[in-house]
């Protein structure tokens, strides 16, 4: 089959760290010729990313998979490429298992999608996989990343990759690998690229944002305090926020840089899991809520109007009624901006995984349903002090649900996993930041109306 006119739908799975792996597969791919289709009864190749941080993301991937495959076998399709997390964590033992699929490439081999793919289409029929791409950076004129396409007025931007942390549940080193971080004149190069483009806001992502640059010998030239101060200067960038604060690594530089420089947002997401201090430790988290007060002491002192926002777990093997009071007298003191609750699974491979189970799941299910409850409530209180307030916001573009309606966010609002602001009306020129006024507080969204 000839690729210069083949079609490729593209559906990605996961975490925001994915979606930024998804674009960079899809320059690589563009620039051997193909073309991109919104559905997938269109396309000559089906590509999904996958994501297999946990049992659930897992089931999710192989399901969507499932549905793909009758488009392989009864469609025009005829090449069903399946690349991320998922073959990374399971490696060869899924072309057993799926035999539907025509070609696996896991996560560091996504860069060199476009020519895998190319010469798979030549003639090759049996199943091909792929961990590493075969193909060399050195004989690229550019990397990759320079052909990136923005999507819109923001855009995520992965400064690392892997992790080295010792979370006790966690499958990421397994799959990521240990922390890598890039060179930060790399990362300052794909800013200023998608600046150029018209993006005016950077979210700061990896598998923990904090532990930028611990994997160097020396870390005093390329901390990410250093990277935020460059990152500062790259014109038409005016919000970056930071996304995945392991709070045992947030230092003091990264919190002065919060207080000092007007173009970081008041936001912090920092995933606390929990405040017991036997779960921590046995979740691996070197940290206890005092050391998670004072913390947050310090960040509130630094930036007196941040939203914090923050993860927990419920349900980990061990954790008893009064643990779980403490967590919930811990989230109605703080009072977080936003909060996001998993219950524990247990994942084959990790150091958790071997305890016993304590908490049925019908009752992991119950505290979650607890936990959001009190935060629901939480949010609606501080949702309501905006209202009446003015407060620049970054519109995104129609409202999914109802295209007559905008939809954007203020500085305190991440994209994708926190609330939103929606024009009830008033177009502005286009997407991009606008002076709105606060008109009316939902529980997690806020209605405003844009000024001229």
């Amino acid at each position: 089959m000839n690729h210069e006119n083949a079609t490729v739908c593209l559906i990605s799975l996961g975490c925001p760290k994915n979606q930024v792996d998804s674009e960079i597969l899809s320059v690589g791919i563009l620039e051997e010729g193909f073309s991109f289709v919104p559905d997938p009864d269109q396309a000559d190749v089906i590509i999904l990313t996958t994501c297999s941080f946990i049992e659930e993301a897992v089931q999710e991937s192989l399901e969507i998979l499932e549905q793909l495959a009758d488009y392989r076998r009864e469609g025009r399709c005829r090449c069903l490429l399946l690349a991320g997390c998922l073959i990374q964590r399971y490696g060869r033992h899924l072309c057993r298992t799926l035999p539907d699929v025509d070609l696996f490439l896991g996560s560091e081999a996504m860069e060199g999608a476009g020519r895998i793919l190319a010469h798979y289409l030549h003639g090759q029929t049996e199943q091909t996989f792929f961990t590493r791409s075969p193909f060399s950076k050195q004989e690229r004129a550019s990397p990759l990343y320079e052909g990136r396409q923005a999507l819109g007025p923001w855009a995520y931007v992965k400064i690392a990759e892997g992790c080295s942390n010792d979370c006790s549940y966690c499958t990421l080193p397994l799959i990521r690998g240990p922390l890598r971080s890039r060179p930060p004149e790399e990362i300052v190069s794909e800013v200023t690229h998608l600046a150029r483009q018209g993006v005016q806001e950077i979210n700061l992502v990896a598998q923990d944002v904090t532990a930028y640059s611990r994997d160097w010998e020396s870390s005093r030239s390329g901390s990410l305090g250093t990277l935020l101060r460059q990152l500062g200067r790259v014109e038409g960038i005016h919000w970056i926020r930071l996304l995945y604060c392991h709070p045992a690594h947030l230092d003091e530089d990264t919190i002065a840089r919060m207080g000092d420089m007007e173009g970081i947002c008041p936001y912090l997401d920092l995933p606390i899991q929990h405040v017991s201090r036997p779960i921590l430790s046995a979740m691996g988290r070197p940290y206890d809520e005092e050391k998670l007060r004072g913390l947050i002491e310090s960040v509130r002192s630094a930036r007196p109007d941040v939203a914090l926002r923050t993860t927990v777990m419920v349900g980990f093997p061990g954790e008893t009624d009064r643990d779980m009071e403490q967590l919930l007298a811990f989230l109605r003191d703080i009072r977080f901006h936003h909060l996001g609750v998993f219950c524990y699974s247990p994942e084959e491979g990790t150091a958790a995984f071997k305890r016993q189970l304590s908490v049925s799941d019908a009752e992991k299910h119950d505290r979650r349903d607890t936990v959001m409850a009190l935060q629901a409530e939480i949010s609606k209180g501080i949702q309501a002090g905006f209202v009446g307030t003015f407060q620049e916001v970054l519109v995104e573009g129609p409202h999914e649900e109802d295209p007559l309606r905008l939809r954007g966010r203020t500085r305190y609002q991440a994209p994708e996993v926190d609330g939103c602001v929606i024009f009830p009306k008033g177009i502005p020129a286009g997407p991009g930041l606008a002076a709105a006024r606060i008109v009316r507080a939902l529980t997690y969204d806020l209605e405003a109306e844009i000024l001229s």
